[in-house]
């Protein structure tokens, strides 16, 4: 039974879906939406691999199949109410990943998958249901993005007038040094490009304030706590984020 040769080899599907980047993006600034139709894009292709080689007559087959594409789209229809309490598409949406779950249990005791391979999935369709589940609570599932200064920081509008100066011939005088400043140091590195879990536990910052690392892997269930303390230490260095507290009573907050 566990010779089964359900998907060929460990690394493809992730190898595949990283090297074609996808530019059309319907979930705008939601990345928890984003990142939970990501996941489920490669579950649906895992899904669809490891029934390949089934009869097609075989009925668990179409079952999977149906259903992982129906998850595709109820991914879709749910970007807009990640965070709604009581939404019927989010419950519908469990619903069909532990029927889901079943089904592959199905396929696993009938000898149609191998018992790792159905573990695998089993595990990442159930880390997908809890995901959901943690994304209600996260900032990150917010289609839009308000500030304070939004509503207090209200001017009239500044009409600045351009001038055009003559440009002047200027002469070479010989070699000149390059100072940096201390201060355009400071500049050159917080304009440094930043990873993709760094500017999540960025946005989580800035919605939540000072957070230790605990509510902040809260709001990043798809990130480890070493992952999250490893990438606010670089941010820490490099004047992103401000620590105060030790060791466990460490607080971080989001310098702008």
């Amino acid at each position: 039974m566990d010779s089964q040769k359900d998907i060929p080899t460990p690394d493809h599907l992730s190898r595949f879906f990283d090297d074609h980047a996808v530019k059309t993006n319907p979930f705008g600034e939601n990345r928890s939406a984003e990142r939970v139709y990501r996941r489920t894009e490669r579950l649906c292709a895992a899904l669809h691999l490891l029934t390949n080689h089934i009869p097609i007559n075989e009925p668990l087959r179409e079952s999977v199949r149906e259903n992982a594409l129906k998850l595709l789209q109820h991914i879709l229809s749910i970007r807009d109410e990640m965070r709604a309490p009581e939404s019927a598409k989010l419950s519908s949406l469990r619903s069909l990943i532990r029927h889901l779950i079943s089904l592959v249990r199905m396929l696993t005791v009938s000898g149609f998958a191998s018992l790792q391979n159905g573990s695998v999935v089993v595990e990442a369709l159930d880390e997908l249901g809890n995901f959901l589940s943690a994304s209600q609570r996260s900032a990150l599932s917010e289609s839009i993005s308000l500030t304070r200064e939004d509503f207090i920081d209200v001017h009239s509008p500044i009409v600045r007038k351009t001038v055009i100066r003559p440009i002047q011939t200027v002469k070479d005088a010989g070699s000149v040094k390059d100072k940096v400043t201390s201060s355009e140091s400071v500049i050159e590195n917080a304009s440094q490009s930043v990873t993709l879990r760094q500017e999540s536990i960025l946005e989580v910052l800035r919605s939540g304030g000072e957070l230790g690392i605990r509510d902040i892997a809260s709001n990043l269930p798809e990130y480890s706590e070493k992952m999250i303390q490893r990438e606010l230490l670089e941010l820490v260095a490099r004047g992103r984020v401000k620590k105060s507290g030790l060791k466990r009573w460490s607080r971080y907050s989001r310098v702008d």
